[in-house]
């Protein structure tokens, strides 16, 4: 016992030793490091592009509101508010650009991008403010210069495919778009600023109205969520949005990014729908009628014999030969007898039939006498009868 209790001792503190060895290699090479991962959008994020935009300028104690439809009476602009709408323009109509231009006049500061659409087709506000859309695509670059005071209207750029000095620092951002809108040369002297050039046309541009100002961008994708941090994308908001963004509110209207459902089903639905589509394949396959001609198949041809007998009966039958038929039937019954029971075959008719109604008491003797002595055997009815009754005799002799 003292023994056993030594060993397990002893195994006892190898594996505590073990342990710690372990332990201390373990501590001695762990190091912690974070890392910062980038988690799908939640929420609001989800389907507005507008969100970063959005706690951005709170962040800056600028209220700001958002919708996803755009409501004039709802949002309740007033002078000195930022209006963006980032939706298509295309979908306001003439009352309601009216509605726009005139509180714009008033003071208010409107920016909006243009329609990604057919060219021609710039919509009733396009139209008041004497714009047009090209199909242009074309990238820009500009420098980020960070200051803390308020920033002056960006000077114009250089088309990046356009630009002829190799030896120029690398920009801090690029934007590029698909579409650009033109006006009448006599009326770009109109504008505070424009991004571009007259032949191809204009990125941004600010366009002074009454009281106010209407800001066009080409596109808003680089206020979305996903692209606000890219490059300078942030410097290139605060450029376009920060000169008027300090005198009011920050009304922001936008396009829900939100896919169909039938999109969202098979995006995310798919690792159920699969099985599901398997198992009504499957299913479809089970129920379906099995690949073959459209006409049944011939019955094939069967060599039978109690077919050909049947069929020779019937035959000799319709002939007249019904007396043939039972005379067979007779002689074989008359043989199994004579081989059976000599005695009895050799009785003459009458004794023989009161013997075999005797010996068989569930046949009558009437049928007896009918099957030995058949009459009428041209009537089927009475052929059956002497013939089935022949067969239980020689069946139970």
């Amino acid at each position: 016992m003292k023994l056993e209790r030594r060993h397990r001792l002893i195994a006892t503190g190898i594996a505590v030793l073990l342990l710690g060895l372990i332990a201390l290699w373990f501590f001695s090479t762990y190091q912690r490091v974070e890392r910062e991962i980038t988690l799908p959008p939640r929420g609001e994020a989800r389907y507005n592009p507008l969100f970063g935009l959005k706690r951005t300028l709170e962040a800056r104690e600028i209220e700001t509101v958002s919708r996803a439809d755009f409501n004039f009476a709802a949002l309740a602009p007033e002078s000195g508010d930022l209006l963006l709408l980032d939706i298509d323009l295309r979908a306001i109509n003439d009352e309601q650009a009216a509605e726009l231009l005139q509180w714009v006049e008033e003071g208010g500061h409107l920016a909006v991008r243009l329609p990604q659409g057919d060219e021609g087709r710039p919509g009733p506000l396009l139209e008041r403010l004497g714009l047009s859309v090209a199909h242009e695509f074309s990238c820009l670059r500009w420098s980020e210069a960070p200051s803390s005071k308020k920033p002056d209207p960006p000077k114009p750029a250089v088309p990046a495919s356009e630009s002829k000095d190799d030896d120029a620092t690398e920009p801090d951002g690029y934007f590029c778009s698909s579409y650009r809108f033109k006006t009448a040369a006599e009326y770009e002297s109109d504008f505070d600023w424009l991004w571009g050039n007259s032949d191809r046309g204009f990125v941004f541009g600010r366009h002074p109205w009454g009281e106010g100002d209407v800001l066009i961008a080409a596109d808003f994708d680089f206020l979305h969520n996903t692209e606000l941090n890219d490059g300078g994308n942030a410097a290139l908001t605060w450029q376009l949005l920060g000169p008027v963004i300090d005198e009011g509110r920050a009304l922001l209207v936008y396009a829900t990014n939100t896919p169909p459902w039938y999109v969202l089903l098979v995006r995310h639905g798919w690792y159920v729908l699969l099985p599901l589509l398997i198992a009504l394949l499957a299913w479809l396959a089970a129920q379906a009628q099995r690949f073959g001609p459209l006409l049944p198949l011939a019955p094939r041809h069967q060599r039978a014999v109690l077919a050909h007998v049947q069929a020779a009966g019937e035959f000799a039958f319709a002939r007249g030969r019904g007396v043939a038929l039972h005379a067979a039937v007779l002689r074989a019954f008359r043989l199994r007898l004579r081989r059976r029971d000599p005695v009895t075959a050799a009785l003459a008719l009458e004794p023989l039939i009161q013997t075999l109604a005797g010996r068989l008491p569930d046949i009558p003797a009437a049928r007896i006498r009918h099957a030995l002595q058949p009459q009428e055997l041209a009537r089927p009815e009475h052929f059956l009868a002497a013939i089935r009754t022949l067969m239980q005799l020689r069946a139970k002799i």
